[in-house]
């Protein structure tokens, strides 16, 4: 029974990456360009989408915009850059020949979008057995970790706030492609072990 499961899921995994591979197939090019970008291919990458996600923001603080407003524009940019985009890309971008290297990349970014999706499908059912399984363990974590939310929220501006998250999820692949982040991540963790230790001693 556990092989068939296994079985099934890898189909149906294999089946939602030629689904996906079939939808974006008007943006593979264009996506190999952001995944390299994303990865940090060259040293300046980096340097260039912080300036632009700056300037992004700088633009919103200067203009102040309503979030109606806001939400609007977003809205009208996301539809004309799925409507042009692949055009104007593929008229004046020297794209060359569809090769098996290309191949290989994209199906690894159409892969990475599965996992993804797949992960925030788990995160949600894994909170949902919670809930019902354990709902004193869900409601403690739940208010910890919103009230952490709401701390953070009242004692950093909302706006700057926003720019750091969106300047985060712009770098985050960049950081876990190169290590960076589990790096910090694991000397935060011998941190906050080695405190542990010491007060354990302590006692």
């Amino acid at each position: 029974m556990a092989t068939e499961r296994l079985m099934d899921g890898e189909i149906n995994k294999d089946t939602e990456i030629t689904a996906v591979e079939q939808m974006l197939h008007d943006w593979r090019f264009i996506l190999l360009h952001v995944d390299r970008w994303m990865k940090w291919e060259k040293d300046s990458y980096p340097a260039i989408m912080t300036g632009c996600v700056s300037a992004l923001f700088f633009i919103i603080w200067y203009l102040e915009p309503t979030i109606l407003t806001t939400v609007s524009l977003l809205g009208m940019m996301i539809c004309l850059t799925d409507y042009f985009l692949p055009r104007v890309f593929s008229k004046f971008v020297h794209t060359g020949e569809w090769t098996a290297n290309n191949q290989q990349q994209y199906q690894q970014i159409c892969i990475s979008i599965v996992n993804t999706k797949n992960k925030a499908t788990r995160f949600t059912t894994d909170l949902k057995d919670m809930k019902t399984k354990k709902p004193k363990q869900y409601f403690v974590l739940v208010m910890v970790v919103l009230g952490i939310i709401a701390f953070i929220g009242n004692a950093v501006p909302n706006f700057f706030l926003t720019y750091l998250f969106v300047l985060f999820t712009v770098l985050l692949p960049g950081l876990s492609h190169h290590g960076i982040l589990y790096k910090y991540y694991s000397m935060a963790v011998k941190q906050v072990l080695d405190v542990i230790k010491k007060n354990k001693k302590k006692d």
